[in-house]
């Protein structure tokens, strides 16, 4: 019987064949480490693409006319992307991160995505055309004074508070306000909405208003834990949105 010619894997010796095997086990190696990399960065990538989900951090500033004054604002400060342009605009809304009084930046993104009432720090603001003569504060004793449906209680943060009537338009409301200021005789005064009432979270149930400009109001929310920095939010508002006017209309 012929001998059994032997094949060229049968001659196949493992001293020269595993220089080769390991090659092909480190270029392998090689290639999942390289996708298990693209995947870390790919993952960084889009984690960062949340925490900016419609924000932006550039500081560029644009000018809008809104009635008949000009507000120079920067991108980092405006909620809506379609809004970050100057020209001609019928409202601008805005977010502030207190207590820096600024816009979105990287280090500020998780106060930015922070949806939580009791650790929530972000102030709304929407610039609109002034609808009344007397902003909130100058309404309080010609309106709410009018139309308090209960007693005069302690609010707390050396505030009163007081409910305002459903029958008035005043759904689930109270007003929260202080003294008169013994220099300009001007009150902290904001409604809210009432917690026990609601049976769903408000991010920014107290709101307020104040006038600014030649013809402009800014309307406020900002969260009810921010009221232990009434004082200091009373002082900061007049300032933030005199300082949003352009340089000739100041």
């Amino acid at each position: 019987m012929p001998a059994h010619a032997a094949t060229a894997d049968e001659h196949f010796d493992i001293r020269k064949g595993m220089p080769i095997l390991a090659f092909r086990l480190f270029v392998g190696f090689g290639v999942l480490a390289l996708l298990s990399l693209a995947i870390l960065l790919a993952g960084k990538l889009y984690g960062r693409s949340l925490a900016h989900a419609g924000y932006t951090s550039s500081t560029q500033p644009y000018e809008v006319s809104i009635g008949s004054d000009v507000v120079a604002v920067a991108a980092n400060l405006i909620r809506m992307n379609d809004q970050r342009h100057p020209g001609i605009a019928n409202r601008l809304d805005l977010y502030i991160h207190w207590p820096t009084m600024s816009g979105f930046r990287d280090g500020l993104a998780s106060a930015f995505n922070d949806i939580d009432p009791e650790t929530n720090s972000i102030i709304f603001m929407s610039i609109l055309p002034r609808a009344t003569s007397a902003d909130m504060a100058g309404r309080f004793d010609a309106v709410y004074r009018n139309v308090l449906a209960g007693p005069v209680t302690n609010a707390g943060y050396g505030l009163r508070k007081a409910p305002l009537s459903a029958e008035h338009g005043y759904i689930d409301e109270e007003i929260i306000f202080s003294a008169p200021d013994l220099r300009t005789g001007r009150r902290f005064v904001v409604r809210c909405q009432d917690d026990a009432a609601t049976d769903h979270v408000v991010v920014a149930p107290c709101e307020t208003d104040v006038h600014f400009g030649e013809t402009l109001t800014a309307q406020i929310r900002f969260p009810r834990r921010l009221l232990s920095d009434w004082a200091k939010i009373n002082a900061a508002l007049p300032k933030f949105t005199n300082g949003l006017l352009a340089t000739d209309r100041q």
